[in-house]
């Protein structure tokens, strides 16, 4: 690798579109830059290289991918993809967009630092003149495309260095992690594994982010404590699919009850969420595990996608009304605090208004905390793209407003349960205009739900405080500092 100096020290800002598990490889990869000497900035304007880590989940993530690439390539500044769409397009993104000056799929992040810096070492990068370079036999920038739909397996297999986990309070150090930068909130992703299994008609993530992978439960300690040592007090677990953590492992999925419990090892540690769950994995050992837990709070992100029995049959899927209410009793009956996320799908190949009318009837009786509702999209290569009776847009759109307008009243009226409780919130920011403090309690994850605003609060942020709700606004819960 070359060396980097002040003539190609690159200032890289990265710019992540799409889920948790994007911003966890945006901080590995930051880390490994900054590791090799690059520095990272936030705005794209004090950069001299631009990343952009891609989404390519449904046809909106795709646009939002393209078009961010495109302003971006739109500067003087050379120009690197990352990310699900430079593995899932990557050939098809350095042909259409000679612009780039890299386009790095996922089992290559290793190359990144050299990548930057030869970008930054020819200086600004633009389509005809990286043609007209080319053409005469002038210095180009690398291309290094994606390989196309295979297995990653784990994290190792991007090649990223380890960082030692430090020493903590009780325990001598366990296991290295992938590098990544330092947190600068109270909260962080932690991914806990990575690609998928399961078949699901209407996805096409298993193509091309790989089988699923566990990541061992001492990399995820030493992981979990160097966080917490630099100041974080929540981890938001993201995984593709959280209920099969462990399946590839030697203790098997009964081995989730060892991972909460590794949580609570961690000192200073004060809460953990456990997102994407799949209702038709979860074990009896995880629930009773986390009704157990003093960090792992009872936040039930369940990825559910329809309630009617014949559509999730016609996804792949397992389930229907009376499964998931049984579900949801269950974890009630253990927790009677438990808040539930979920997402559905409108318009899927052979819905029916019967199909619809199901899916509404559930979300009234489920009581959900919080809820998105997504029109299908059809991705190719997968199986539901080529079913019959496709739905027309117009319909789509249609339903999913119609399943919207009662979510929204579902979640406001959750949001009222809440009235004259107290709740263990923690300070995240302070509206310039009102003064007043704004954090979350359990009930609200991070970038997804609504949050808390503290009316006379005056604790530095990133410090946990308990709050009185007095009222709600919508989903959001307005409170006071608790005596």
């Amino acid at each position: 690798m070359k060396p980097v100096t002040e003539m190609n020290e690159a200032k890289v800002a990265i710019l992540t579109l799409g889920c948790g598990r994007n911003d966890v490889d945006s901080d590995n990869v930051a880390g490994l830059l900054a590791q090799s000497g690059h520095r990272l900035v936030d705005d794209p304007d004090d950069a001299n290289c631009i990343i952009v880590n891609t989404c390519t989940f449904i046809g909106a993530a795709r646009a939002e991918s393209v078009d961010t690439i495109l302003d971006a390539t739109g500067t003087t500044k050379p120009v690197v993809v990352m990310g699900c769409m430079a593995e899932r397009h990557g050939d098809e993104l350095a042909k259409e967009i000679p612009e780039l000056a890299g386009v790095v799929g996922f089992n290559d992040y290793a190359a990144l630092p050299e990548v930057i810096t030869d970008a930054v070492t020819l200086g600004k990068w633009r389509g005809t003149a990286n043609r007209g370079a080319a053409a005469q036999g002038g210095a180009s920038l690398p291309v290094i495309t994606a390989r196309g739909a295979k297995p990653v397996i784990g994290e190792a297999s991007r090649g990223l260095p380890l960082l030692g986990t430090m020493p903590g309070p009780t325990a001598p150090p366990t296991a290295a992690f992938p590098v990544r930068t330092q947190p600068r909130g109270s909260w962080a992703y932690l991914k806990i594994a990575g690609g998928c299994d399961r078949i699901c008609t209407f996805c096409s993530i298993p193509s091309f982010r790989g089988r699923f992978s566990s990541r061992g439960l001492a990399e995820l300690e030493a992981e979990a404590n160097w966080l917490v040592s630099n100041g974080v007090e929540e981890l938001v677990c993201v995984s593709e699919n959280t209920t099969s953590w462990g399946k590839d492992l030697p203790g098997g999925r009964e081995s989730q009850r060892e991972l909460v419990e590794m949580f609570d090892r961690v000192e200073g540690l004060r809460r953990v969420r456990l997102m994407y769950l799949q209702p038709a994995e979860i074990r009896p050992a995880l629930l009773e595990a986390m009704a157990a837990s003093r960090t792992v709070v009872p936040y039930y992100d369940l990825s559910m996608q329809h309630a009617s029995a014949d559509v999730l049959k016609a996804m792949a899927r397992m389930g229907g009304p009376d499964e998931f209410l049984s579900l949801l009793s269950t974890i009630r009956a253990n927790e009677p605090d438990a808040v539930f996320r979920s997402s559905f799908i409108v318009g899927f190949p052979g819905e029916t208004d019967r199909d619809v009318e199901i899916l509404s009837d559930f979300v009234q009786a489920a009581g959900l905390d919080w809820s998105g509702v997504f029109t299908y999209s059809p991705e190719e290569g997968t199986t539901a793209a080529t079913l019959p009776n496709q739905v027309p847009t117009e319909v789509a759109e249609e339903r999913r407003d119609h399943l919207m307008g009662i979510l929204e009243r579902v979640m406001e009226e959750r949001a009222q349960r809440f009235v004259g409780q107290t709740l263990d919130v923690l300070i995240e920011e302070y509206d310039e205009d009102t003064g007043e403090a704004i954090g979350r309690s359990y009930r609200e994850s991070p970038e997804s739900d609504g949050e808390i605003r503290i009316r006379n609060a005056d604790t530095p942020t990133g410090r946990s405080i308990p709050v009185r709700i007095r009222e709600t606004d919508g989903v959001d819960l307005i409170g006071e500092v608790s005596a």
